[in-house]
Order: structure tokens, then C-alpha cells, then sequence
């Protein structure tokens, strides 16, 4: 119900050209849009929790053409060069480096002429490992277990019996443990690992259309078709939570493995989460040492040439965003 009703409202905002009055008003900034994976279908009897950060193809290409006939498409480039003008323009990044990016968002993006932004957590290219945040959802989600106790500031336990308690766990655990050293994250992870261990953590024949990662001969072959590679991290940590060393070696890692396995330079970045309390200036400092260009935060909406290269802003799409909740995201009316 609350989904319909937000339909409804968001398309009778189109009726009434509220979107065509906040593009206009805002023709002279840049749109630079989030993605994290494509799948040609959610899965029958899947819950769309597992895939709410991901679209359909269906999906894709029809944002794709409506950001097509609204705006102007920009390169990576574009936005790390000062002398660039970038109004009215928008850029499609992919965040993490899933095998759904090359598998159906690139050749969307090469249907259409268009270069995407693809960061990849260079450490988990080529295995069959999950993010360590999808590793928590997964746990909670897959056990048979009625309960999970976890302690981070104290002892608390949480039940599993149904899908919204999952999910209620999930969110609950993540939120906490995004903000947790990266010692005592490693120390809450083992926990859950220990209780929940009925769980498989490596992706399965079945789940590789959602889980798996690219192979480095598949970064590559984006690379030749024209798509754009950065850095998501090595290990996808948050950055905020790093010491001085361990942030400085997050960025070093995943910039010499790219430029090591594509030859070409690494000078583009995302951070994990991307939130403003997700990095700070020291990852800033450390950007700037090691020869990055720019770096794309998850804070909304617009970017002009006075944006600091090094806090992009992005907004995020999500598996929910019919057509008319999508152009409000854009006009930054969600």
C-alpha cells in the first residue's frame, strides 16, 4: 500500500511538471547516479530485501533513455577536469564490481554510446567471496537458527523467525558494525560466523547472476568496450573507522592492482557507504598523495565545477524506484 501510494503521488508530480520546473531550475549542475547491480530478472519467490540496491534490465534501459532525453551524458573525466563543463550532465557509476555490471549494464551502456564508472573491491575480483556486508545479510537471512546474541557496546540478541525479523536484524547489525574499527568489526563478524555457521559463505552456481564478482579479464574487456574503472577500496572497509596506515594501504592496494592488471591509471574512487561521516580529510590527504583524481561520496544530489573533486556527490537507485519515484530521486524529491 505505502508503495502505491508513493507511485501515485510522485506521478501526479509529473502531471502537474514539478519535475520539468526542478530540472530547469537546476540545468547548470550535474546528476551523477549510483548503481550497484543489474539482473536480467528478480528471481520468482526471491525477497526483494536481497536485491534492493540492484534493477532489472528493464529497468536500466528505460533510466537509461530517460536520462537520455532529460540530460547530457558526461565522462569520468568530466569530472575530475576543472576546465570541463558539466552542466545539465550526467554520469552512471556501479559501485563494488559485481559480474552483473559486465553481463547486462555494459552492454546497455555500449547500446547507447555511453561510458560507465565501474569501482571495483579489487580484493574480491575474481573469487567467490561476498562483501563482508553482505556476508551479515546473508547470515541472518539463510540460517535455521531462531536467534543470533551479538556484543558490540553490550550483549543483545535478536530473533530470526520470518523474513522481517531477518531483515530487522540485518539492518540493525550493519548499522552498528559500519561504525566499529575494523579489529572489533572482524571480532562481530567471527561471531556471527561462530552461531550462524549452518551458512555457506562462498557464492553458490545458483547465485552467481547476484553474488559473484568480475574476473580481471572481464574488467578488462570493459576497459576495451569503453567503460571506466576505479577503486572501491581493496577490502570495501569503511574509511572513517581506519587508522592512518590501514586507510592509506586500503587506497595504495586497490589503486596498484588496477593499474597493475589494465594497465592504465587508476584515478578515480568511491567510498564505502560514502556517507560524510564515512571519510574524512585524511582520506582526502591520502587521495591526493597517491595520484587519485576524484572521489564520488554517497551524498545527494548535485554537482557543479566548485564541488570538491574529492566529495562528489551521488544519488543512490534502488530496486523500488518505478519511473516517477526515479525523476523525483533525480530532482532530489526522495
Amino acid at each position: 500500500m505505502r508503495d502505491i501510494i508513493k507511485y501515485l503521488i510522485f506521478g501526479a508530480f509529473r502531471v502537474l511538471s514539478v519535475y520539468r520546473f526542478r530540472r530547469r531550475k537546476n540545468r547548470d549542475k550535474a546528476i551523477v547516479l549510483t548503481y550497484h547491480g543489474v539482473v536480467s530478472e528478480i528471481p520468482p519467490g526471491e525477497d526483494w530485501f536481497e536485491y534492493r540496491n540492484f534493477v532489472t534490465t528493464a529497468q536500466f534501459e528505460n533510466q537509461v533513455k530517460f536520462l537520455l532525453k532529460h540530460y547530457r551524458p558526461l565522462k569520468a573525466a568530466d569530472l575530475y577536469n576543472s576546465s570541463a563543463n558539466i552542466a545539465g550532465g550526467f554520469l552512471i557509476t556501479f559501485d563494488d564490481g559485481f559480474r552483473n555490471n559486465y553481463r547486462h549494464a555494459m552492454p546497455i551502456l555500449k547500446k547507447y554510446g555511453l561510458e560507465g564508472c565501474f569501482f571495483i573491491t579489487t580484493k574480491l575480483i575474481g573469487t567467490r567471496e561476498f562483501l563482508w556486508t553482505e556476508q551479515v545479510t546473508r547470515l541472518l537471512e539463510k540460517t535455521r537458527k531462531p536467534k543470533v546474541e551479538i556484543n558490540i557496546d553490550q550483549p543483545r540478541s535478536y530473533e530470526l523467525n520470518g523474513a522481517l525479523q531477518r531483515e530487522q536484524a540485518s539492518q540493525a547489525i550493519r548499522k552498528q558494525m559500519k561504525r566499529l574499527p575494523s579489529v572489533q568489526l572482524k571480532k562481530v563478524l567471527a561471531q556471527l560466523k561462530s552461531q550462524l555457521s549452518d551458512v555457506s559463505l562462498k557464492v553458490g552456481a545458483a547465485e552467481e547472476e547476484r553474488y559473484l564478482f568480475m574476473t580481471w579479464d572481464e574488467v578488462r574487456e570493459m576497459i576495451r568496450s569503453g567503460q571506466h574503472i576505479g577503486s572501491h577500496t581493496h577490502t570495501h572497509p569503511i574509511l572513517g573507522t581506519l587508522d592512518e596506515q590501514e586507510s592509506l594501504e586500503e587506497l595504495r592496494l586497490s589503486k596498484e592492482a588496477i593499474e597493475a592488471e589494465t594497465e592504465q591509471p587508476c584515478l578515480t574512487i568511491s567510498y564505502p557507504n560514502g556517507e560524510k561521516e564515512d571519510y574524512s580529510e585524511t582520506q582526502i590527504r591520502q587521495l591526493k598523495e597517491l595520484g587519485y583524481r576524484c572521489a564520488f561520496t554517497q551524498v545527494p544530489l548535485y554537482n557543479t565545477g566548485d564541488t570538491d573533486h574529492y566529495q562528489l556527490r551521488r544519488v543512490n537507485i534502488s530496486l523500488k524506484m518505478s519511473m516517477p519515484i526515479f525523476e523525483a530521486a533525480l530532482c532530489g524529491m526522495v
